[in-house]
């Protein structure tokens, strides 16, 4: 049935008295009428809300923010709200993970259609994988792609030191996400999901990881959670079994890397189709935010020593973060050397010795010598 999320949820909260749920999933709803030309309906349904005596309604995400629920031994927030209007971030992603992430949103977009021929959707997503890859990035994306909330989880203020209080915290953060269309996403997620066998945990940890298991149960099957985590051989078996879907986040593929180089130079180089070509395979095996540091890193330093934004800036900057140059080296022909070596064993079909030449501002004769003598 159409609208079912929209529909089953305002239902709940009717059944349960809970007028803030009600108001909330009845926007939503409105929206969507407004969406697909179902202009009657929804008039029909803002005037039930004009006449609670509610403001006129806005665009999903201009509505009234709801009261985040805090600590109650800190009164720290549990959690922090981006509302669509402040999401416009710009995630690349490998092809592969581009596609999953795709099919995850497709799915709960057609959620109705899945519900109508008795299929099951998951509305859990666990993100893994190394640092720096876009774990956080993709939730954004799925909250900024189904025009929702994201709900980011509030680590310090959701883990306590008093007996008890985490497991409540996490109770509470999740009753409220169920309020209002959101996204609730959960990053560093082994620090609440730890496997409950650790020999060096206290019985602390169990009743966290029981009361989790507990409200992710709980939770609707519209209402969506992402969970994030370097560490996934740290979580519990039963935390597993919970999402399901489980996506690794890859490094990005060459093709990412190129849209990457274009997005973080944000205009102030002109690299040629080629040259970032031949950054791109140096960048290999670099997270994204290993190549958004080396590249705001080599503009920002080009700016402030007013030279000129080109190929050389982004190199120089890279020899850096790998280390190929030893700090107390000073030999200038061994750094050019040392330099030379790397770039040629990045991929010596695409390194030319004219093309190492034209990075390092040398001559051809001389990187040839250099890298012969080596």
């Amino acid at each position: 049935m159409k609208y079912s999320i929209e529909i089953g949820k305002i239902i709940e909260g009717a059944m349960k008295f809970d007028q803030t749920k009600v108001i909330n999933y009845t926007r939503q709803l409105i929206s969507k009428l407004e969406e697909d030309g179902e202009t009657r309906a929804a008039t029909k349904f803002n005037k039930f809300l004009l006449s609670q005596n509610e403001a006129v309604l806005s665009a999903m995400g201009n509505q009234k923010e709801l009261a985040v629920p805090v600590d109650t031994e800190s009164r720290a927030a549990l959690a922090d709200i981006i509302y669509p209007y402040n999401n416009n971030i710009d995630v690349i992603l490998s092809k592969q993970n581009s596609e999953s992430i795709n099919s995850f949103i497709l799915s709960y977009k057609s959620i109705d259609k899945l519900n109508s021929l008795g299929i099951e959707t998951s509305n859990t997503l666990l993100l893994y994988g190394p640092p720096g890859c876009g774990k956080t990035q993709c939730a954004y994306l799925i909250a900024k792609e189904l025009n929702l909330p994201l709900v980011i989880a509030r680590l310090d203020s959701l883990i306590s030191s008093y007996l008890g209080t985490t497991a409540k915290n996490i109770r509470s953060l999740f009753e409220f996400a169920q309020k209002m269309p959101c996204v609730l996403f959960l990053d560093e997620f082994d620090a609440i999901a730890k496997a409950r066998d650790d020999s060096n945990e206290l019985g602390e940890l169990k009743r966290v990881v029981n009361s989790l298991l507990q409200n992710v149960d709980a939770m609707s099957s519209d209402s969506i959670l992402i969970a994030a985590t370097n560490h996934e051989t740290l979580l519990d078996n039963a935390v597993w079994r919970r999402f399901g879907y489980k996506l690794k986040i890859e490094m990005p593929d060459f093709e990412a890397i190129i849209k990457m180089i274009d997005l973080f130079s944000n205009g102030k180089s002109n690299l040629s189709s080629r040259e970032k070509k031949e950054l791109a395979i140096c960048f290999l095996g670099l997270s994204g935010a290993n190549i958004e540091e080396i590249m705001i890193k080599a503009i920002r330093n080009a700016v402030i020593n007013d030279l000129k934004v080109e190929k050389k800036c982004f190199y120089e900057e890279l020899f850096l973060y790998k280390g190929i140059v030893p700090q107390n080296c000073s030999d200038k022909k061994e750094i050019l050397t040392l330099k030379a070596k790397y770039l040629r064993q990045c991929d010596e079909k695409t390194f030319s010795l004219q093309i190492i030449a034209d990075i390092l501002g040398s001559s051809k004769t001389t990187i040839s010598k250099l890298i012969k003598e080596g």
